[in-house]
């Protein structure tokens, strides 16, 4: 029985082509505030709230039952923002869902995809911090980026800076990115004519650094990072650079004058890794 105190979402992924609903009972969700890089508060059927953050270190996902994604929130809310990371690796980012939507139409047969995190800066020491998303077999990530809605203060410039990666190589896609500033954040490396910095750039999982040590030419290498298993190791995660003494206010359910971003993960799937096109 719906809760009559809340407003029910309740959505099924259905393949575009085949008009079949798809059927996955280990993907992941994310429920975001409308055009907010921040989770929502939600709630399952008797009221209880669905955690999708620990203040201060993990973020935490949903899991769907049958390809179906089902929460409430408070009545309130006209819409909600849904990141999605399937079980064979499709990421979906769906805008402005409402309640009264329920079905969504996916193709899950094409090959290049972009998956959407959001954090904010809730931890002030330099712990890492999983996102809640796990790489899947097959996935091969090319580039990662980082939209700022909300600067990032603290106590000192470094307190702005931040490592992406996962669990096992925390810097391995991006190195001390500044997010100090609203807008889009790529990692290119700093160029001088000295030559490159390999403290401000993409990680060894997307960049192979060639420095000279005799002052010679400085070169790079455009990698990307192959997910081989869904293992834990591949957990995506973000670290702060230098620890902050944060003044804002911090709660479970929202943060007042704190920094937000959502990151983009671009990536492929591999066809022979990838068992089928289901979900």
């Amino acid at each position: 029985m719906a809760n009559v105190n809340l407003k029910h979402f309740f959505l099924k992924l259905v393949n575009t082509r085949t008009k079949k609903p798809l059927n996955d009972d280990t993907g992941d969700f994310q429920v975001y505030t409308a055009g907010v890089a921040a989770r929502a508060t939600i709630y399952n059927a008797a009221g209880t709230q669905l955690t999708q953050e620990v203040v201060g270190t993990s973020f935490l996902s949903r899991d769907m039952t049958d390809g179906t994604i089902e929460f409430y929130t408070d009545r309130t809310i006209s819409s909600v923002d849904v990141s999605i990371l399937t079980a064979k690796g499709r990421a979906y980012f769906l805008k402005g869902v409402t309640a009264s939507q329920h079905r969504v139409d996916v193709d899950p047969e094409r090959s290049d995809y972009i998956l959407v995190a959001a954090f904010n800066d809730k931890a002030s020491s330099t712990t890492v911090r999983p996102l809640g998303f796990q790489l899947r077999k097959g996935m091969l990530v090319k580039d990662v980026m980082v939209k700022v809605t909300a600067a990032f203060a603290g106590a000192a410039a470094p307190s702005n800076r931040y490592n992406i990666g996962r669990s096992a190589a925390p810097q391995g896609f991006g190195i001390n990115i500044t997010l100090s500033a609203v807008g889009f954040k790529v990692f290119d490396p700093v160029v001088s004519t000295t030559g490159m910095s390999a403290t401000v750039r993409r990680g060894s999982d997307l960049i192979n650094y060639h420095l000279s040590s005799t002052g010679g030419v400085d070169y790079l290498d455009r990698v990307a990072y192959i997910a081989a298993t869904g293992v834990a190791s591949n957990s995506l995660v973000i670290r702060r650079q230098t620890a902050a003494t944060l003044t804002h206010s911090f709660t479970n359910s929202g943060v007042s004058g704190g920094g937000r971003a959502y990151i983009y993960y671009f990536y492929s799937l591999l066809p022979t890794e990838t068992a089928d096109t289901s979900f």
